[in-house]
């Protein structure tokens, strides 16, 4: 699997100038399986609800179109407007510009009241890539283990999708790793950099491991296109030579 990696620097709550440089890095992915932007990648992780959209909103059109116009799939992060009700999703649009999927974040980041102002999601989504069993998570949800464990079985790939700033960039990057090493799979963790209005730094770091703990991709701390490989076979030999995960009682 080719992952085109997007480590963006988003302008806070300027959805267009947010397209347009997105747009400039996915016209330079060529051929790839699979693009993979930020949470909130349209306007920074912002507690202004009145910026999400309902379906078929600006968001969508532009993601719906791009993927479309250059036939890939791309997982963006975005806000939702769910009948009045406010989420923070991650969204996988096909090569024809239709969503396959939508996952709604679980764990919401209390210390910053995304709790009050966002609805939680009930469950994980699992997708496929190519015939490839994948899944996706958002940010907060990296510390709270019991929730990847509940799809290991079931995936080979798990994108973590992000705003992490960089007080905490040592935990991302040993969460990130452990989580690949205890659920035998990919993870591939997509962070933004820059800084956004709050006076919150991040310094991007997206990073890939494999399932035995590796890491294969460490991204630097600018925006830009990052292109990943992904070795597949490294899930089913790691899961036959060490069958850990049948090992496990709950």
């Amino acid at each position: 699997m080719k992952v085109g990696i997007i480590q963006l620097d988003i302008v806070w709550e300027k959805k267009e100038e947010n397209f347009k440089k997105v747009a400039t890095f996915i016209e330079k992915a060529g051929n790839v399986d699979l693009i993979v932007l930020p949470e909130m990648f349209n306007t920074g992780f912002t507690m202004n609800t009145n910026l999400a959209e309902q379906r078929g909103g600006i968001t969508e059109q532009f993601l719906s179109k791009i993927a479309s116009s250059l036939k890939l799939k791309i997982l963006a992060g975005y806000s939702l407007n769910n009948n009045g009700k406010i989420y923070n999703i991650a969204s996988l649009f096909n090569e024809d510009g239709s969503i396959y999927c939508i996952y709604a974040k679980i764990h919401l980041f209390s210390p910053l009241k995304e709790n009050i102002f966002y609805q939680s999601g009930e469950k994980p989504v699992i997708f496929q890539i190519n015939q490839i069993p994948c899944s996706v998570f958002i940010c907060y949800d990296l510390r709270f283990p019991e929730l990847f464990r509940k799809i290991a079985k079931d995936v080979n790939v798990i994108f973590l999708i992000a705003n992490w700033p960089s007080a905490r960039d040592d935990h991302w990057l040993c969460l990130l790793r452990a989580r690949a090493i205890e659920n035998q799979c990919y993870i591939v963790g997509v962070n933004r950099v820059g800084k956004d209005e709050n006076g919150i730094i991040y310094t991007g770091h997206s990073a890939v491991f494999d399932p035995w703990g590796n890491q294969i991709f460490l991204a630097n701390e600018k925006d830009g296109l990052y292109i990943v490989n992904i070795e597949i076979n490294k899930v089913i030999e790691t899961r036959k030579n060490f069958p850990f995960l049948e090992d496990k009682k709950f």
